[in-house]
């Protein structure tokens, strides 16, 4: 049974996750793409002081390697998540054991990942691999769906969100035009809905009696 951490804890982990992966996605977007390959309005927000303050501060301290930087910090998202749904994918049994295990993953390749990214680099295999893991879980969110033991009470609203999961991270890496960072805008927001209102595997008995009523 994993009690910890607590919904209204888990919800503002999983929402941070959102908000952290968000504020990367700007300065990250400029370092891959350039200021003619990204959406005005991220361009626009990449211009704000304090992107070009923590640049400058980079660049003083012997780091101008942007794009490592912004990318790898999006690791930190995905461990989050993976706190922050430990209870709710405790509850659907042992495919959401595997579930928040290649979350974590995800966390540890994402940031390998970017600092493997230049030629000549030892794990330079493992540029890009976070993506493969992205959609690794989308797949495998279906088979929790599915497997998640009724005992536990996951209601129908839960699984349809999990079964969404690969569908939802592409709508927000079209909607925000980058990866991993714009999917980890809308797995953050999924993992909120999920630690606020998703069963728990510490949860009462009364109120898994009510999320097998909302079934």
């Amino acid at each position: 049974m994993r009690a910890r951490p607590s919904r209204s804890v888990a919800v503002a982990m999983a929402l941070l996750a959102a908000a952290w992966a968000f504020v990367l996605l700007a300065p990250q977007q400029h370092a891959w793409s350039g200021a003619y390959g990204m959406p005005r309005w991220l361009f626009a927000l990449n211009t704000l002081p304090p992107y070009d303050a923590v640049r400058g501060w980079l660049v003083a301290s012997g780091t101008a390697d942007f794009y490592l930087v912004f990318g790898a910090a999006a690791s930190a998202s995905f461990a989050l998540i993976w706190f922050a749904t430990g209870p709710a994918f405790a509850a659907l049994g042992w495919s959401g054991r595997v579930l928040g295990g290649l979350v974590l993953a995800a966390a540890v390749v994402t940031l390998l990942s970017y600092l493997n990214h230049a030629d000549g680099a030892p794990l330079r295999f493992l540029w890009g691999a976070e993506g493969v893991l992205l959609a690794v879980i989308g797949l495998w969110a279906v088979v929790a769906a599915f497997a998640a033991p009724r005992a536990n009470a996951v209601a129908t609203w839960e699984r349809v969100l999990l079964g969404a999961t690969l569908p939802l991270f592409i709508a927000a890496t079209l909607l925000l035009g980058y990866w991993p960072h714009g999917t980890l805008v809308g797995f953050g927001l999924e993992a909120a809905a999920l630690a606020a209102w998703g069963a728990r595997s510490d949860a009462p008995p009364a109120e898994r009696r009510d999320a097998a009523g909302a079934t």
